[in-house]
């Protein structure tokens, strides 16, 4: 995830995933730069995700 660069962007990006209806769980990782997201798939989808991604201002790669 392009931006990700430190524990407030983690908590950032963690809350609008977190937002987004279905998602259940998400744990986003600074070092790795990357999220693991588990959600409904009958509730939403990546491309929602993605979107939460972005208008909380980072780049989902």
């Amino acid at each position: 995830m392009e931006g990700l660069e430190c524990n407030h962007c983690v908590v950032r990006v963690g809350r609008a995933i977190a937002s987004v209806q279905g998602v259940m769980e998400v744990d986003v990782n600074l070092e790795k730069r990357e999220a693991v997201v588990n959600f409904e798939e009958t509730r939403t989808n990546m491309g929602k995700i993605r979107t939460a991604i972005r208008e909380a201002g980072y780049e989902p790669l």
